[in-house]
């Protein structure tokens, strides 16, 4: 049907009756059914060494939030967020060196924003070795 005719048939008011078939709902697609169990098995083993869930999911297709949630669903404890003591003091070591920002958050591992807002928070905006003494 052309568009000159199906807005004739609108403007005269006449009108098509809808199927009276019953479309069958679709059954809802669970991620876990997506791999199969040595997949997954190989997704937790390089998660627990170390790999980023990002990079994970990304590789999978899916959703940070979605990996995680399938992780848990097989008993996998998420890894904790933020930066641990060590790469705090990693990060302020390598600040009072001089190198900057973008260099430090891919050595410790983080993203950028993370070391800005945490060498900020720890008032050692600045390179110099004065203002990372106080630390």
């Amino acid at each position: 049907m052309t568009i000159a005719v199906a807005l004739k048939r609108m403007d005269s008011g006449q009108t098509r009756p809808r199927p009276t078939q019953l479309m069958s709902k679709t059954q809802r697609y669970r991620v876990a059914d997506r791999f199969s169990s040595d997949e997954l098995a190989q997704l937790v083993a390089r998660y627990q060494a170390g790999e980023m869930s990002t990079t994970l999911a990304r590789e999978c297709g899916i959703a940070k939030s979605t990996f995680l949630r399938l992780l848990a669903e097989y008993g996998v404890d998420a890894r904790p967020r933020g930066l641990t003591p060590a790469k705090e003091k990693e990060i302020l070591r390598l600040r009072q060196q001089g190198m900057i920002i973008r260099d430090i958050a891919k050595r410790v591992g983080c993203s950028y924003d993370t070391a800005r807002i945490f060498i900020k928070s720890h008032g050692s905006d600045s390179s110099s070795p004065e203002s990372l003494e106080a630390v």
